[in-house]
């Protein structure tokens, strides 16, 4: 593993959703101050929808992680349910409740009693669930008719839907009026641009190294905020793999060779015409990163230091 290569903390680029290290991208931003205002104003059913690998899940926990302490949470992942006893049995089990060995029905008069009674013991509910678009229309409905519940206070439960743009699809057909009557917050998570993809590579680098400006050259992260497409995910997979690239050759940072080699590897854009065409059009770039100290004569003009042989594996970079 590269950490101990490049002497960070931890894995800077983490597949899962990790709230510790969050990024304020101005689209996750926006999409957390309308869910949370959503919340304020007791509105029953919000969504928010986003490509994969935008961020929805990180969105969710992190909305979850900012609610007020006298809120009950339930998060919900795995929306695979084959009937809505599977939902009920999931959500009494976040409940804490016995689930299993009861009819449909009983299982559903659970779920209300419990939700009532956290309400009336001064905690109304915020239910969440990841990957809705899973959500057939006899789910939703019952999820709308547990929307339902409410009394002369407010409402008792709160439900944000967080799926692939299928959801909004989903929402829009005749069968699902109900629920869509419901709606009144809809939020869709952007692209960050290439200024906010460079500045989330910074900002991760930041958060494991002491050295966080020589870790990547301007140029290697130039490469990396132009061809992920502005997707977290793509930018986690490629900076993490260019790391241990680099770590596999012993360079003392990560230079545009093995980000090339990366892109290469994960499909994202024609490395090769980066190199020829682009190179010397990212080497004028802006920087990104704060100015560096001076460094050591010995140093290259790549920012890596004296490079050792490279040991790439497709070949098509020089020895």
């Amino acid at each position: 593993m590269y950490i101990a290569h490049f002497g960070l903390s931890q894995r800077p680029f983490s597949p899962t959703a990790d709230t510790a290290n969050y990024y304020p991208a101005t689209t996750h931003e926006l999409a957390l101050a309308r869910l949370r205002q959503a919340l304020a104003l007791e509105e029953g059913l919000a969504v928010l929808t986003a490509e994969s690998g935008m961020g929805k899940t990180l969105i969710a926990h992190r909305l979850l992680d900012q609610l007020d302490a006298d809120r009950l949470a339930l998060f919900v992942t795995n929306t695979h349910f084959g009937s809505p006893a599977g939902l009920f049995q999931t959500l009494l089990f976040d409940l804490g409740q016995p689930y299993e060995g009861r009819s449909e029905h009983e299982l559903r008069l659970l779920v209300t009693e419990q939700l009532l009674q956290s309400y009336q013991e001064g905690r109304p509910a915020l239910l969440v669930i990841d990957e809705a678009h899973h959500l057939s229309p006899v789910l939703l409905e019952e999820l709308r008719m547990l929307g339902n519940l409410e009394t002369r206070e407010g409402k008792v439960l709160q439900t944000v839907l967080a799926g692939l743009p299928l959801l909004a699809e989903s929402l829009a057909r005749p069968i699902n009026a109900a629920v869509k009557q419901r709606l009144r917050v809809q939020v869709e998570l952007q692209p960050l641009d290439q200024h906010e993809s460079a500045d989330y590579i910074a900002h991760l680098a930041r958060a494991v190294s002491k050295q966080p400006a020589k870790l990547f050259t301007d140029e290697a992260i130039e490469l990396l905020a132009r061809s992920c497409r502005g997707v977290p995910r793509l930018l986690n997979q490629a900076a993490d793999l260019s790391l241990q690239l680099a770590a596999s050759a012993e360079m003392q940072c990560v230079d545009a060779e093995p980000v090339l080699e990366a892109l290469e590897q994960l499909g994202l854009g024609d490395a090769e015409g980066e190199r020829g065409a682009d190179a010397g059009e990212l080497r004028e770039a802006p920087r990104v990163l704060p100015p560096e100290p001076e460094r050591d004569r010995s140093e290259t003009a790549s920012g890596c230091g004296v490079r050792p042989r490279r040991l790439f594996m497709s070949g098509k970079r020089s020895a």
